[in-house]
């Protein structure tokens, strides 16, 4: 197993996240407790974005750049697993950050680091995705990796649904970037808010 040391400490996290839900029996832990869960086991982490049900921290391992991604279960470690194992094998670690291994609430991926996206390369890396029943690819889930621009994060619709969501994604896509972010920004305050 690649960064069996990590491994170890994102099983001690899985622990005082199951512990936190069996005292306060809330629905999920908080963002805010729960970045405080990670940032105990791994104090050189950073927080490097949140989603809708997720937070994400950039670590070193080496020479390695990669996300420890951590929420629940269902929405994190499963959804992006199974978008990774939708790929085929021989185009999975080319066009999307490889995925390690995944603990009950953790996610262990290559992360590299950010650069600029042309159109074209977008372009490219969006009819790959399609191709394969993968949306909502933009420049911020991109990044470069070992040279190579991979692919981070991507949405897999509902069975039936792609068309309608390939529709929302385009329209979305072509919002200018304020409004874009402001839509982002409010999702993520109300799944915060939960």
């Amino acid at each position: 197993m690649k960064f069996k040391t990590l491994h170890d400490k994102t099983k001690q996290i899985d622990i005082l996240i199951d512990d936190y839900l069996k005292t306060r029996k809330p629905t999920f832990v908080p963002l805010r407790d729960l970045e405080k869960i990670v940032m105990d086991i791994f104090p050189e982490a950073i927080r490097a974005n949140f989603g809708l049900h997720k937070l994400v921290f950039g670590l070193r391992h080496k020479a390695h750049i990669l996300a420890l991604k951590v929420g629940r279960s269902q929405s994190v470690v499963e959804y992006d697993h199974k978008v990774y194992k939708r790929l085929p094998r021989e185009v999975r670690n080319v066009y999307f950050a490889r995925i390690f291994w995944h603990t009950k609430y953790c996610l262990l991926q290559e992360w590299g680091i950010e650069v600029e996206v042309s159109s074209e390369q977008l372009l490219q890396l969006r009819m790959i995705a399609e191709k394969y029943g993968l949306l909502d690819i933009t420049c911020d889930n991109i990044r470069s990796v070992n040279g190579n621009l991979k692919i981070i994060d991507a949405v897999v619709p509902p069975n039936g649904m792609f068309r309608l969501w390939k529709t929302y994604d385009s329209l979305n896509r072509n919002l200018p970037p304020p409004i874009r972010k402001a839509i982002r920004k409010s999702r993520q305050r109300i799944t915060v808010k939960q």
